[in-house]
């Protein structure tokens, strides 16, 4: 009996180990499995195609339309509105009569006449009185007020009837081929902005209209508050259509050519992928083994589908994940989706 708890208590540690190490052969079998599984799993993307052209580099800036000749019209005398020819929206030529105002001697020597007249009681008095105001309306004195130059009418400040006071703003008149694109230019870019640059302006209101322009003027005073330069971009090489959807005040952006740098690598823009916590940009490139690799990018101009990236060892040609690179690992394998 003892020989055989003896033999036990000898060959027990033995038996134990063998169970373990049977469990660990059978745990790491399944392991092995299990990668082998995963090192087969392919996933599905579309590709674009990293290409090189020249990079065109432009100014970003905010700005809004403003009319380059405007003109407010004024009452010349003191004196009574007596026609009013026009109103807001209504398009007048040179020398067009906008106004007549009546002076304010002449209103008085008609009302004067018209107070005679129904006063009169016998015939030769009332008589009298239709003479004196027949005369009074033939040589009453007014004057019109003629538009300067082709235009549309913008505002209207008095009514016809108004006694108005000599110098009364009475219209505005907005010349609209002459609507330019005021844009605020930050002084960290007012170096790199110069005189006939050309533009591209767009605004918020006509999201599927591109404006060309050039680059004017450029003030030389700064805003102490915003910090930015006024520069004036002038419309060019408009058509009739795009000229007529213009008026003054569209808040709009625009994009001034400064440079082209010869020879960029460009990525459809569906195939940046922006790291929010550092600001930082990457893609993932499709090797010629069909495995993903994920290439940290700095990023240069961005258009509407493509972007600007530069990185060692990008080079053209290369194919470059656009759809399904979220969270893709790199080497992971990969197949063009249908």
């Amino acid at each position: 009996m003892k020989n055989s708890i003896s033999l036990f208590t000898r060959f027990f540690p033995a038996f134990i180990f063998l169970i373990i190490l049977g469990g660990c052969r059978t745990k790491q079998s399944e392991d092995d499995a299990g990668g082998q599984t995963a090192s087969k799993a392919v996933v599905a993307v579309k590709v674009g195609t990293v290409v090189e052209r020249d990079a065109i580099v432009f100014v970003d800036v905010l700005g809004k339309t403003d009319a380059l000749r405007k003109e407010k019209s004024y009452a010349p005398i003191t004196g009574r509105v007596v026609s009013l020819k026009t109103s807001e929206g209504s398009e007048v030529k040179k020398g067009n009569v906008l106004a007549v105002i009546q002076t304010k001697e002449s209103e008085a020597t008609i009302l004067g006449a018209e107070s005679m007249k129904q006063s009169a009681v016998t015939s030769e008095q009332k008589s009298e009185a239709e003479r004196v105001l027949k005369l009074a309306h033939l040589t009453q004195n007014s004057v019109n007020v003629l538009a300067k130059f082709d235009g549309i009418v913008s505002t209207r400040s008095v009514s016809e009837g108004e006694l108005v006071a000599e110098n009364t703003e009475l219209l505005t008149i907005i010349d609209l081929s002459t609507i330019d694109f005021l844009a605020d230019v930050s002084l960290r870019d007012v170096s790199s902005v110069q005189r006939g640059q050309r533009a591209f302006v767009r605004f918020q209101s006509i999201p599927d209209k591109q404006f060309p322009a050039k680059v004017d003027a450029i003030n030389p005073q700064t805003d102490f508050q915003s910090q930015t330069v006024k520069a004036r971009l002038q419309f060019s090489a408009l058509n009739n259509s795009l000229q007529s959807l213009l008026r003054t005040d569209m808040i709009g952006t625009a994009q001034i050519v400064t440079g082209v740098r010869r020879r960029s690598l460009f990525v459809p823009k569906a195939a940046l992928l922006r790291n929010d916590e550092d600001n930082s940009f990457s893609i993932v490139i499709m090797t010629s083994e069909s495995l993903a690799k994920v290439i940290p990018v700095a990023v240069g101009t961005i258009t509407d589908s493509s972007a600007e990236v530069r990185a060692e060892n990008l080079h053209s040609g290369m194919s470059v994940v656009i759809e399904g690179n979220y969270a893709l690992p790199d080497s992971t394998r990969l197949t063009i989706m249908k």
